[in-house]
Parts: C-alpha cells; structure tokens; sequence
C-alpha cells in the first residue's frame, strides 16, 4: 500500500569524482528518508559509505542470472522501499538517462503504483569522455554506442548483416567495456567496418583525478589491455577515402565522382549509356556464380552495386528519385511480400512461401489498377532478357536445369541459329515469334488462362 508521502527521485553521481557531483543530487541525498544505490563500486562515494540510511543492490548483481534478470528486481526494490513511505531517492553511476537501464523500469512502475518520481540530470560518461581526449561530440556527428549491444553483432554471425549500422566516417563511442571477453567481441563486430591495424583510443576512469588514462592502441590489441567498468573506447573518424567497407562510402563516392570537377566520363553517363553495362556485368556475376569463384563473386557484384548507385544518383539529379527510395522500394516490398517471416501468416515449405508471395503480387497489381492476367506468358518477362531464357522460365519455371552430358546435345539448335544468320535473319526475333505462336494456341490471351496444360508460370516476375 502507498503511503501519501511517498516519492522517488532517481539521481546521477556522476562519473566518479565527487567534485562533480551536482548541487541538486547532492540536495537530494542530504534531504532523503532513504537512499539505494544501485551499486557500492564506483568511485567517489567514500561520504556513503558509513550512511545509516544508504543500501545498495550488490547482492542482486550476484544472485541475478542475467541483466534482463537484474535490472528488474532493482526496479522492484526500489519500488518496494517508495511504497513504506518517505523520499526514497536511487542513486546510479553517471547519468540517469544514459545508459541506465533501471531507471525507465522504475517510471514504470512508479506510474503504476500512483508513485510521483522526479528524475534529475546529472554529469555522465560522455561529459568528461569529451575532456580527456579533447573532442567536441557534435563537431563530427558523434556516434554512441554500448558495448553489450555492439558485442551481440558478431563477424562470426551469417545473419549480422546490417545490424551495424555505424559510418566510419563519422567518430565512434562504444560505453561501458567492463570486461576482456566483452572488449573481444566489440573488437569481432568492430572488424565488419574498421581494418584490424586502425587506431583506437581507451580512455578509462575518465574525469577522476589521478586514475584517468588514455591509450592509443591499433583495434586488433583491444582485448589484450585491462579494462573495466570505467572503460570507453573512442574511435576517431575514418577519411572518406579510406572508409572502404561502408556502404555509404559509395554513395558519396559516386556523388563525388558525378559532382562538378568530378570524372569527366562519370558526369557524361545517362541512364540509356549504362544500360550495357548493367546487362554485362550481371552475366559477370551469373559467370562467378557459375564457376563458384567466391573473390570473383564480390568483386562482380560490387560492380554491379557500382551500377545501382550511379543509376540512382543520375536520378537525384535528374530529380525522379534518390537512392533512399530505392531502399525503401526494396525493403517494403520484402517486408510486405514475407507475411510469414514479418508478419502473422504461416508458410512452413517452399511452395507455401511462392504462394503468398503470388498472393501478395496480385493484390498489389489489384490496389494499382493494373493486372497481368490477359499479357501472354512471354509479356510478363522483361523485354530485353534472352530468348531461350524465357522459353526456358516459361516451360520450366523456378528450376534448375544442368548442363546436358552429350555433347552434341546442342548441335540441331547451334544449325539452326547458323541458318537464320545465313538468311539474314535475326536469330532471337525468329525465336521468340515462333514461341509468342506457339503458346498463343495454347493460351486464351482475353481470358487470361492456360489452355492444353502449357505453364504459364513466371519464375523471375518480381513487379
């Protein structure tokens, strides 16, 4: 049961000198019925120690199996300590609001309880962090990070894929690297974006006199220094030139390359001059696919990455549309067409997953006004793919088909291809005729359905 008088008022120590302790936490402390510590280890808390009306939640760091565990039995002591009545003031490390876990669990539950809470600020981490190396957070767009949730991004994870989402080019601050095993795998998600030799700077106990240190150290060595709950990591902006792993860096290279006193040849393409280019270096791809060359492989796809980008910056300029909405086409068009990963429907086989994901295609066409369901089979294929690869996805749909054994297997098509030539026709034109016949005998283009059994299924239809 709460008492009228109860309240809360959670405060920041700040980060370990006393010195820097505000006037109004200390206010606080000297006006307090009770206070709880959330921990006894942090520096700076020597007038504490012997308080008749102080208690902290060490014991709950050694009984709790994890931080999900942890934080919100802190939450309910001090809720449990606000309901017998008086000003219960909590008193964290740093900052309250930063990086603190257990404070917007304790709002909660104060709301719930009808409990008023007053949350004030304080001096945290990123305050004497900018003092020890001289840094300004704002100058560069610093960005902030905590280090367990950097550690959960792992180079050894096949689905981390672009859950980093750090910019090299901008400077870095990963907090509270309280351990060497955390300090590894900071370092193994750090890897993704930053090469192994890039200097890092370790600032430990930050603004406590005659305990702050600053190191300069390659990343590689991250783990093989001692650090502890004091510690942050500052890594400094990468040049834009150098920032090679990030994918933004292509976009702004490609930018600086189609700006003026650019390249010369980059700030002459148009759409129609790279069309080749695209169709080339898909088929270098499907080549290293094919020949199962893996440094190959990204090399090839990175040109044609390369191609993306200059298409969309040609568009920004020409003012049709930008990069963002490419990546906002693709990914909505994912998120939309995966029902039964990102939403509540259930696909659990592969021929289940072609089935919603036709169903989320035609009613997509539906709400666009627009249908495929009277184009002949060989319409709803792209305009410039080969011939014989739309005869081959026409009549054999999302299949894989092999190489034949006999040799000569090709030879009565390679003969007559050669007798086209020699008439002067054009081989693909011919062939995709004779196709666009023969399905349309079998094929009610008005009623849009398949006649004689012919599959009319589109294998590699994406709009």
């Amino acid at each position: 049961m709460t008492t009228p008088d109860s309240r809360i008022v959670a405060i920041g120590l700040g980060p370990g000198n006393p010195a820097l302790r505000t006037v109004g936490a200390q206010q606080m402390l000297d006006a307090a019925d009770r206070i709880i510590l959330r921990t006894r280890i942090h520096p700076g808390l020597d007038d504490l120690a012997s308080d008749a009306r102080v208690t902290d939640c060490d014991d709950l760091y050694e009984s709790a199996a994890n931080f999900d565990v942890l934080y919100p039995a802190i939450a309910q002591r001090v809720l449990g300590a606000a309901q017998v009545g008086g000003v219960v003031v909590f008193a964290v490390p740093g900052h309250p609001r930063v990086g603190e876990r257990t404070v917007p669990l304790i709002e909660a539950g104060a709301r719930e309880l009808g409990i008023p809470i007053d949350v004030q600020d304080a001096v945290s981490f990123l305050d004497v962090t900018a003092g020890a190396i001289a840094m300004d957070p704002l100058a560069r767009g610093l960005q902030i990070v905590d280090a367990e949730e950097l550690a959960q991004i792992s180079a050894g994870d096949p689905f981390a894929s672009g859950q980093l989402s750090i910019d090299p080019v901008r400077p870095l601050l990963v907090a509270q690297l309280y351990n060497q095993d955390l300090a590894s795998e900071v370092k193994i998600s750090l890897s993704r974006v930053y090469p192994d030799d890039y200097l890092v700077i370790v600032v430990r106990a930050a603004g406590i006199p005659g305990e702050q240190t600053v190191q300069e150290l390659p990343l590689h060595a991250l783990d093989r220094q001692d650090v502890d709950y004091l510690t942050s990591v500052w890594i400094p902006p990468m040049a834009p030139l150098e920032a090679v792993r990030s994918s933004a860096s292509l976009t702004r290279l490609v930018a600086r390359l189609r700006a003026p006193g650019g390249c010369p040849w980059d700030r002459e393409q148009t759409p129609g001059s790279l069309r080749n280019a695209v169709l080339e270096e898909a088929y270098e791809v499907v080549d290293a696919i094919d020949s199962e060359d893996h440094g190959g492989l990204a090399e090839e796809l990175g040109d044609l990455l390369l191609l993306v980008a200059m298409q969309a910056q040609i568009a920004e300029e020409n003012g049709t549309f930008r990069i963002e909405d490419v990546f906002e086409e693709v990914n909505r068009k994912l998120i939309r067409r995966h029902p039964h990963v990102f939403g509540s429907a259930s696909a659990t086989t592969p021929e289940a997953v072609i089935a919603t994901w036709e169903g989320v295609k035609e009613r997509e066409r539906t709400e666009k006004g627009s249908t495929t369901a009277n184009l002949h089979p060989i319409d709803r294929l792209p305009r410039s793919m080969p011939v014989t690869r739309k005869i081959t996805e026409i009549l054999a749909p999302r299949t894989s088909l092999t190489a034949p054994q006999d040799p000569d297997a090709g030879n009565e098509l390679l003969a007559a291809i050669r007798a086209l030539v020699q008439r002067g026709f054009d081989p693909e034109l011919a062939l995709e005729a004779s196709l666009r016949r023969s399905i349309g005998k079998a094929f009610d283009i008005e009623g849009g359905s398949p006649g004689d059994g012919i599959e009319t299924e589109q294998g590699r239809e994406s709009a």
